[in-house]
Formats: C-alpha cells, structure tokens, sequence
C-alpha cells in the first residue's frame, strides 16, 4: 500500500467504523424483529391448526344439510300434489312466502321483469315526491305497478299543485290478460326461489323462453 492510500484509509476509518456500528445496530434489531415475529408464528400456529380444524367441521355439516335438503326435496316432489293450476302455484308461493318472500320483494321483482323494468317512482310522481315509495315493500310496489299496468288508476288533481294524485282502484282480476300474468307472475317468483323443479317441465321451458325473449330486446 502506498503511503498516500495509507493516509486515505487512516482518515477513511472513522467513517468506515461509524458504518458498520450502524450496519450491526440495524442487524440486531433485524434479529429482534424476526425474533418477535417468529415468537408470533408460534403462538398463532395452534389457532390456525384450530380454525382448520373447524372449518372442516363446518364444511362437512353444511355438506350434510345441502345432502338432507336435496334428499327431502326429492321426497317432497314425489309426495306433494302437482302445481299445475294458476290457483296451486300461488297458493304454495302464499304458503312458502313468510320463510322466503315475507317483503314480497321477488314477487315484485318478478313483476317487474315482465313488465319490461317500468320506472314505477316516474309513473307516480307526486307519490314519489311525498316519500310513498321509500319505505314501501315489496307487496305495496306491486299494487302500484299493476294497477297502472291494468289501467286501475284514477288521477285526482291535487289543488294548487300541478300533479295528479293517484287512485289505485280494484284490478279486475277475471280478464284473461290478468290470468296471465297472474300465471307467470307466481310461475316466475317461484324458480327466482329456486322452486323450479317442482313445477312441470312446460313452465321451466317457457320460462326459457321469456328469457331468450328478453336478451334478443336487449341485443337490439
């Protein structure tokens, strides 16, 4: 080494020094840091062994609820009597409805996908505006929806305003277009349940035909 290299590294070495205390400084506590986080690994690997040891427990009991509901669905379809009527089908819609539409919310969705998707709040503006539809469920949007649908509606003028207050008068249920919708109405809210297979085949092939219906509109 050159005497000129010497006197470099002479003054280099405090620097250098300072350096590596600070590079060990760093490193002990990278120790300690791998140290607290190797500490942690231990405590939680118990709990993982436990959390996958109950999820498994629960994944085979809910394996064996979807097993019993298919198993009693099969045996209920055999022994209840065929939904063949307009009357059957929306009396097991009534009879299931607390348990699986108690808002009635699917019964109007429904409606709505017959209807072509209508902007009920737009149809009945002075009722919107006075907060009708904000806390209205599923039971009390279908009376609207089909009584404009079923032109039972009365427009009353409300004094000093310009809106026409709306009168929802009786639907005349006899009427063979009211038939059918009522038909497809429950028909649809059931397989939206998930109840398709216990209606005849012909109504799930219709149905699939509504649909196709529905997309080529939307295509266009």
């Amino acid at each position: 080494m050159k005497f000129k290299d010497l006197i470099a590294a002479i003054r280099d070495y405090p620097k250098l020094r300072q350096a590596l205390e600070e590079s060990n400084t760093e490193l002990d506590l990278s120790r300690m840091e791998c140290a607290q986080l190797q500490s942690k690994i231990n405590e939680l690997e118990p709990l993982v062994d436990e959390y996958y040891q109950e999820s498994c427990g629960k994944e085979y009991a809910a394996n064996q609820e979807r097993q019993k509901a298919e198993t009693l669905k099969k045996a209920f379809v055999s022994f209840c009597p065929a939904l063949d009527s307009t009357e059957k089908i929306r009396q097991f819609y009534d009879c299931i409805a607390p348990d699986f539409d108690e808002s009635g919310f699917r019964l109007y969705d429904a409606a709505l996908s017959i209807f072509g998707h209508p902007n009920l709040p737009g149809e009945f503006p002075y009722e919107d505006n006075r907060g009708a539809f904000d806390e209205a469920d599923g039971h009390q949007l279908l009376k609207y929806l089909t009584a404009l649908q079923f032109h039972a509606v009365r427009w009353d003028v409300v004094p000093g305003t310009p809106y026409e207050k709306a009168v929802l008068l009786d639907v005349d249920t006899t009427t063979p277009e009211y038939r059918a919708f009522e038909k497809q109405l429950y028909t649809q809210a059931l397989c939206d349940l998930g109840f398709q297979s216990l209606l005849p085949q012909e109504y799930d092939q219709q149905r699939g035909k509504q649909k196709e219906k529905r997309k080529e509109g939307a295509e266009r």
